[in-house]
């Protein structure tokens, strides 16, 4: 009788400067999410996607979503009801109507700012 259980695949991907993996390395069990984790003392064979390596890329990026939903959060409640951009009916941006606070000015230097709840990207390619 067949199993019942699908089977996931645990992928490591490598990245080479773009924002698509050019790689996946296929791992019988999933990377370790942190370095608490029982395998990162047992590494000895330190290698591409080895255990404590993983355990420690892992860590740092929750720890960068962190500080970044932080501050997110920070921006989203310091400029609340602030005009940080305004815009004519036509969709022109009225600079004379943006708030002149130092919260605006520096969330308008951002790459990225806060609206509504939503990070929106300022950047255009």
């Amino acid at each position: 009788m067949p199993s019942k259980e699908i089977a996931l695949p645990h992928i490591v991907p490598f990245f080479n400067g773009h924002s698509r993996p050019t790689f996946h390395l296929y791992v019988s069990q999933p990377p370790p999410k942190n370095t608490l984790d029982s395998r990162v003392e047992t590494c000895t064979n330190h290698r591409t996607a080895c255990d404590c390596r993983e355990a420690i890329l892992a860590e740092d990026l929750a720890e960068l979503r962190a500080e970044c939903d932080m501050l997110l959060g920070t921006l989203r409640e310091e400029l609340d009801g602030h005009a940080t951009r305004a815009y004519t009916a036509d969709g022109a941006r009225d600079e004379q109507a943006e708030c002149k606070c130092t919260g605006c000015r520096i969330a308008r230097r951002l790459p990225w700012y806060c609206m509504g709840g939503y990070v929106v990207t300022t950047r255009t390619t």
